[in-house]
Formats: C-alpha cells, sequence, structure tokens
C-alpha cells in the first residue's frame, strides 16, 4: 500500500475516532463503532491500531502537534511581543476548545487524557522553553519563572472556560497583566 492511500487511511480512523469520542465518550465507543464510522473492516482498523487505547493516543498526538502547530505560527508573527504571546496562547488553547466544542463528555476525555500525559508535558515544555527564550531576548528577568506564571495562569482560565467566548481575550489578558510590566 502506497504512503498516500496508508496515511488516508489513518486520517479517516483518527476523523471516525475523534468524532465517536466526542459525541459517545471514549468508555462507549469501541472498535467496532469506530472502525463502521471510518468505513472500514475491524480487521482493517487492528491493521493500524492494536486497540482502543493506541487510537485515542494518535488521536491526542494529532491534538498536540495542531496545538503546537498554531501555538508557533502565532508566536512567528511579525509584531509586538506581548501582543504575539497573547495570540499564541489563545491560538493554542483554541485548538483545545474546537476539538472538544459541544461535546457532552469533556471531563471524561480530559480525565483519560492521562494516556497522553507525556504528550501534553513534552508539549508544554517546548512552549514554555519558546516562552523563556522569546521573554529573555526582549530582556524580562527571570524569563523562565514568569514563561511558567503566565503558561499555569493560562491553563487555569483555560482549563475553567474552554467552551467560553471570551477564552481567546481572557487568555490575552493574562498575558498583558503577568507580562506587560516586564515588556512596557
Amino acid at each position: 500500500m502506497s504512503n498516500e492511500r496508508q496515511s488516508e487511511k489513518r486520517m479517516r480512523i483518527l476523523a471516525a475516532a475523534r468524532e465517536m469520542f466526542l459525541r459517545q465518550g471514549l468508555r462507549a465507543t469501541t472498535m467496532e463503532a469506530i472502525a463502521k464510522s471510518a468505513g472500514m473492516a475491524k480487521p482493517t482498523l487492528y491493521a493500524e491500531y492494536s486497540d482502543k487505547d493506541a487510537v485515542f493516543l494518535a488521536v491526542l498526538e494529532q491534538l498536540v502537534a495542531d496545538k503546537l502547530t498554531r501555538f508557533e505560527t502565532e508566536l512567528d508573527r511579525p509584531g509586538p511581543l506581548l501582543e504575539r504571546i497573547g495570540d499564541a496562547l489563545a491560538a493554542e488553547f483554541e485548538v483545545i476548545a474546537s476539538a472538544l466544542a459541544g461535546s457532552p463528555h469533556v471531563d471524561e476525555l480530559f480525565s483519560a487524557h492521562r494516556q497522553g500525559a507525556s504528550l501534553f508535558a513534552d508539549s508544554e515544555r517546548i512552549v514554555r522553553d519558546r516562552l523563556s527564550n522569546e521573554l529573555a531576548k526582549a530582556g524580562a528577568a527571570d524569563a523562565e519563572r514568569l514563561a511558567r506564571l503566565v503558561l499555569d495562569a493560562s491553563f487555569g482560565v483555560a482549563q475553567k472556560s474552554i467552551a467560553a467566548e471570551t477564552l481567546a481575550a481572557d487568555l490575552k489578558l493574562v498575558v498583558a497583566r503577568l507580562l506587560g510590566p516586564d515588556l512596557g
């Protein structure tokens, strides 16, 4: 099978699984339901992923990659650093908010993400290191600590209001209030 067909098949599986996890929750979703939704036989699905946990982890990997891409894209844009950081964090958390939008299973999916805890930890380290470097280049004192504080505060805001229309504005306000005095 060509790499392109293989990739297309995996994308179909992940799209189907993501939709099933959001609609039915992780516990209620079966490999059979994922295969049916992806338009393939169960053996074809099992040839790609050993079990539902492997599928869920692949969905998380895709989500983490998407959020890192959005973060980097916004941070790399031209403009004032404070604005770019706010936009980057808003974009990163928007990926998660969009992925979970309308699902009655948000709590279950958040608690289940422990399976991918190392993915999220690695992602957070990449974001923290990038923010720390940007803050240090801008002359901020204690850049590492500031980066950690703004990320922790952003995570708290996002966790409380992941579906709120004000999430992006709230995250930008956190960035402005926490980093503004140091970036003047």
